[in-house]
């Protein structure tokens, strides 16, 4: 088996980017070492049920030593379940001329009593970088350098490894990135449409290899099918698949840095000239194409602090979720999202998203749908929430019939209406224990 897959994150939002102060002093004692913001630790947990939800996740984190991104890899590894390792070669580029001093970053011992039980010794760093600093153009080389190096050490040490994340920072990630696909530097276009990686922060990328024509061919069989797969590294042609993903984000992408940017990332320099060119900057670039979305109906009940009053949920919200197979999944209910425990209640409900009121077509079906297959909802899909606190009213609002309280006068009613989908639901989400977030 070879490494086919590769996502590259960066950490999420830092503490010293916050407008206003005071700001925490790095926990390690090391300069510029800053922990995230409490913001930045949501858009850990954003990130790790999103790799949750994808269907090849990755089984090895390998993280940049400093405390934002092992802040940033801690939920992914809890709740993928896989091992941590630290690795300077992929840690912040810091250029020769920085003052006072070049950090250094904490090592194993250190790291693992702020995250016990998250890193793991059995890993040595393949790569150190210069600790004077480094040129732009040796921090590219540093990465063009380390790839080959640190693949052949993965494979060697974990031969069924075929995917795999990294937690680093602005800079690396899209040095990474670059040298990666073959370009001679980073500031380099990806297309004639002058596309650069984009890195805000907790966005991730992906990279995926694209097999040569000769490793499977009709003449061979099987057992030399399995020998040809492996391709050596310098032979790998890969392709980004995924660029500066932030979906996932409830507040999307935030502090984008490129090579463009005059000043280091995340200084305090870089967040004075965010400030003085905010209006000017240029807006993130749309999706080419509009994903496909399936609309569904569910019910989801959420507490209220107050027997008298509900939880009220604007018609229409979008819902998404992930990490339902964990204890504390994340809902995201129009603007605002939750985490929680939560349950699953026995019953079927009805909707006709078409059905305004019940005809007697309607009616006659409503015997029929006992033998009809239950559908399923996939993680991840974005669904149109319906406020279930109070279920017959619910049901009325959410246009799901009862047959109960319709006037009969209904039945009679002569308009056109277009012939109604019915959704058989097995299940409905009772979130407890809720925290916004």
């Amino acid at each position: 088996m070879v490494v086919n897959t590769i996502y590259i994150a960066r950490h999420g939002y830092r503490s010293n980017w916050l407008p206003e102060g005071p700001y925490p002093d790095p926990l390690t004692g090391i300069d510029s070492d800053v922990p995230l913001a409490e913001h930045g630790v949501h858009q850990a947990k954003e990130l790790a049920h999103y790799l949750l939800s994808l269907d090849n996740q990755p089984e090895a984190v390998f993280t940049s030593p400093f405390y934002r991104c092992l802040q940033t890899t801690q939920p992914v590894a809890k709740l993928l379940e896989i091992p941590v390792y630290l690795e300077r070669g992929i840690g912040e580029w810091y250029r020769p001329d920085r003052k006072p001093v070049i950090p250094v970053p904490a090592g194993y011992e250190i790291l693992s009593r702020f995250f016990p039980g998250i890193i793991s010794s059995e890993w040595e760093s393949t790569l150190i970088p210069c600790e004077k600093g480094e040129t732009e153009q040796e921090m590219y080389a540093r990465c063009k350098t380390f790839w080959p190096l640190f693949i052949e050490h993965v494979e060697k040490e974990y031969p069924n490894v075929e995917c795999i994340l990294l937690v680093t920072h602005a800079a690396s990630k899209i040095a990474l990135g670059m040298s990666l696909l073959g370009f001679a530097n980073p500031r380099m276009s990806l297309d004639e449409n002058g596309n650069i990686i984009r890195s805000g922060s907790c966005s991730l990328d992906k990279y995926e290899v694209l097999r040569k024509s000769y490793d499977i061919t009709e003449e061979v069989d099987n057992q030399d099918q399995t020998a040809l797969s492996y391709i050596p590294f310098s032979n790998r042609k890969w392709v980004l698949t995924m660029n500066g993903n932030t979906e996932f984000l409830s507040g999307g992408e935030e502090m984008n840095w490129s090579f463009d940017c005059v000043v280091e990332a995340g200084s305090d320099a870089d967040i004075k000239s965010r400030q003085e060119t905010k209006k000017t900057s240029s807006p993130v670039p749309e999706m080419d194409e509009t994903p496909e979305l399936e609309t569904v109906y569910i019910s989801v009940d959420i507490p209220s602090d107050s027997y008298k009053e509900k939880t009220e949920i604007a018609n229409g919200a979008i819902l998404q979720y992930s990490g339902l197979d964990t204890d504390a999944p994340l809902f995201r209910i129009g603007d605002k999202l939750y985490e929680g425990s939560w349950e699953r209640l026995v019953g079927t409900e009805l909707a006709f998203p078409n059905a305004a009121h019940i005809h007697k077509k309607t009616a006659s079906l409503l015997t029929s749908t006992e033998g009809s297959k239950p559908m399923t909802i996939d993680q991840n899909t974005e669904l149109s929430a319906n406020n279930d606190s109070d279920a017959p009213k619910q049901e009325d609002n959410a246009k799901i019939p009862n047959s109960t309280n319709e006037d009969d006068n209904h039945f009679e009613d002569k308009e056109e209406n277009q012939p109604e989908k019915i959704y058989r639901i097995k299940e409905r989400i009772v979130l407890s224990n809720v925290r916004p977030m």
